[in-house]
């Protein structure tokens, strides 16, 4: 490309190559063809042999022929992938498509293939049979064990057979995952669905089964029954043997038995997981719910239980009591047992005793996982906190907790102390070794000591992941933050920290410094051996020196990784660009690199280059022998050579990964696109 001369508008990765002639000082571009690089994996899926059956749902008898997407699945459920690499067709007869000589409407993994019999010479076109290539994950997933059993909630004897999900799922609580993989129907008696002969109105996997008996020439459905196939963690999941107590807080005395999820969480905090896998109902006496006969309003482990009298032929429901399975790690003796300290920040002399998530994150910054899983409360002395007798306003894992002196009879709170429990990888992040240097940016002569996570990276590029784990604050003469007895404004991960003078007794904060934990492979990657070689695109003869990231990418395609850990800027001359003392516009890893010759006192920039620091695993993708063919989908005769990425994978569908690491271009006569000459356009 780089041989031709010709100025080239694109080419890249993400959009393709483009060549506008109107850049051209000759007005046409060369001919050019791209081929992408793509990750080992892809070449490995590309030659996997995990293809559909072959099908021929219509004949051209009609309209024409429509093996349509859509309209296979529905016919024929599960049996293929959401999301197709290829399509392969031919004629029923095994000759390929293009031998026919029709022309085709269309046919991609998107829509399937149409031929229209209005567009033929012929008149009709021939009749195609076609198949998809799916990722090794739907093959695999094909051959999984995890099945949920048979179910038959219906039978025909009504308007037909109704094994329709909503129902199933309600009538069988958890025996079903929220978006199953595929369905499969047969008779009761074992026959297939396609022997009986039966119109199906539908059999998928979003709404289950239905089989309408008008539809039927016998006037009937045959009995059907269902099953699901759900993704392999969920039968994992399910044999989680976390569940919690048995809980009755209403009786049916009243409007029914309403064991609510969010009544039940607020009556028994700490006592319930946040989202429950499963719900399991029976009566007080130890009844299933099935024996009993009542409608039941709701039953699953969103909502809760509910069953109205008001719907029961007896006037009145039977008096239930439910549990929830939680995920192991919610069961502190089945679980991970990852607690934080004991938090006693509040005492109850004011208006109680608050100890406010809120509040404990903010005083003790990194020491709070973000999502709690549950929360544990007792006073100070070591006492539940059922056994006081106080009454508590909050004591959940999202809020914490907290007591109001106005709301006991005594007229005050006893004093409380709190803890967490995080999942395990919390306390497996806790112990990362990988800490930022501290930084000091601020000083308090302004409106206070502002170390702000923002401005820290904008003047310390490279230097600070981008979501840190916790956040270290001290004095610069060593005190901790919490001896100096100034109120903060925040001090977290995402914010950094902030204190105002206006919020200070003394009218003035200390002077503070900050540092950030990161995960391991940040510091693995910030010592990464990983650099570009250096980049000299521009000098300061006009508006000054602008190495800018899109530009260099542009005109260095697949040669800069997407999200660059740090930059390096030089002179040509080997000069630091500290010392050269220049207003530098800008200097980072998310624009590049731009002096302007109009800040300099000497009115001109010096000449720079630059190079940026990648993670190791972008040196070692270019070793990928994972490229696609190359192809010539335009000539230059129009208003250029669009080799567009778009464009190429709608006409050579599954041949191009999603995500390409690179992306090579030459002329069809072998140059390379530099040596053009040609004005590139992307």
């Amino acid at each position: 490309m780089d041989s031709t001369g010709d100025r080239i508008h694109a080419a890249d990765t993400t959009t393709g190559l483009v060549c506008k002639n109107t850049e051209q000082e000759r007005g046409l571009c060369s001919d050019y063809m791209v081929r992408f690089q793509c990750p080992d994996s892809f070449c490995i899926d590309r030659e996997f042999t995990c293809w559909t059956t072959w099908f021929n749902r219509d004949d051209p008898s009609g309209l024409g022929d429509w093996e349509t997407v859509t309209d296979l699945c529905r016919e024929n459920p599960g049996q293929i992938c959401q999301d197709p690499i290829e399509i392969q067709v031919k004629t029923t007869s095994g000759a390929s498509m293009d031998s026919t000589g029709d022309v085709i409407f269309v046919a991609n993994t998107n829509s399937g293939f149409v031929c229209r019999n209005a567009d033929q010479e012929s008149g009709t076109c021939e009749d195609y049979t076609v198949r998809f290539k799916c990722p090794i994950s739907f093959c695999v997933n094909n051959d999984a064990i995890c099945w949920t059993p048979w179910f038959n909630r219906d039978d025909p004897n009504g308007s037909g057979d109704w094994e329709t999900l909503t129902e199933l799922k309600k009538q069988n609580l958890g025996k079903i995952c929220d978006s199953p993989l595929q369905i499969e129907v047969q008779t009761t008696s074992g026959d297939s669905m396609d022997s009986t002969g039966d119109t199906i109105d539908v059999a998928d996997v979003h709404t289950g089964f239905v089989c309408k008996n008008s539809e039927q020439t016998s006037g009937k459905c045959q009995d059907y029954e269902v099953r699901f196939q759900c993704p392999n963690s969920y039968c994992i999941t399910t044999e989680s043997t976390c569940w919690t107590n048995w809980f009755n807080r209403d009786d049916p005395s009243g409007t029914g038995d309403w064991e609510t999820f969010e009544e039940l969480s607020d009556e028994n905090r700490g006592k319930i997981c946040s989202s429950p896998f499963e719900i399991q109902v029976q009566t007080t006496s130890g009844l299933s719910v099935a024996s009993t006969g009542d409608t039941i309003y709701a039953a699953n482990a969103r909502i809760g239980f509910v069953c109205k009298n008001s719907d029961q032929t007896s006037g009145k429901c039977q008096d239930y009591t439910v549990r929830f399975r939680c995920p192991d790690s919610f069961c502190p003796d089945t679980g991970p047992n990852c607690w934080t300290h004991w938090f006693d920040r509040d005492d109850p002399s004011g208006n109680g005793d608050s100890e406010m998530l809120a509040d404990l994150r903010r005083e003790h910054p990194g020491q709070i996982c973000d999502s709690p899983l549950q929360i544990q409360v007792k006073t100070t002395s070591g006492d539940s906190m059922e056994s006081t007798g106080d009454r508590i306003d909050v004591a959940d894992a999202t809020s914490g907790f907290a007591c109001e002196n106005a709301d006991q009879d005594s007229g005050k709170c006893q004093d409380y102390t709190v803890r967490f429990q995080c999942p395990n990888s919390f306390c497996t992040t806790a112990s990362s070794n990988c800490w930022s240097k501290w930084f000091d940016r601020d000083d308090p002569g302004g409106t206070g000591d502002w170390e702000t996570l923002t401005e820290l990276c904008k003047e310390k590029p490279g230097e600070i992941c981008t979501n840190p784990l916790s956040i270290q604050v001290k004095t610069v003469s060593g005190n901790s933050m919490e001896s100096t007895g100034d109120t903060i404004d925040v001090a977290d991960k995402t914010t950094g920290f902030v204190c105002k003078n206006s919020d200070q007794t003394s009218g003035i904060c200390q002077d503070y410094t900050v540092r950030f934990q990161c995960p391991d492979s940040f510091c693995n990657d910030r010592d990464s051996k990983c650099w570009t070689r250096w980049f000299d695109r521009d000098d300061p003869s006009g508006n000054g020196d602008s190495e800018m990231l899109a530009d260099l990418r542009r005109e260095h395609p697949g040669q800069i990784c997407d999200s660059p850990l740090h930059i390096q800027v030089k002179t040509t001359s080997g000069d630091s660009m500290e010392t050269t003392g220049e207003k530098i516009e800008v200097a980072d890893t998310t624009s590049g690199f731009m002096c302007e010759n109009a800040d300099q006192d000497g009115g001109i920039c010096q000449d720079y280059t630059v190079r940026f620091q990648c993670p190791e695993s972008f040196c070692s993708q270019p070793s990928s022998n994972c490229w696609s063919k190359w192809f010539d989908r335009d000539d230059p005769g129009g208003t250029g050579d669009w080799e567009t990425l778009t464009e190429l994978r709608k006409e050579k569908p599954g041949e191009i990964c999603t995500n390409p690491l690179g992306i090579q271009v030459k002329t069809v006569s072998g140059n390379s696109m530099e040596s053009t000459g040609d004005t590139i356009d992307v």
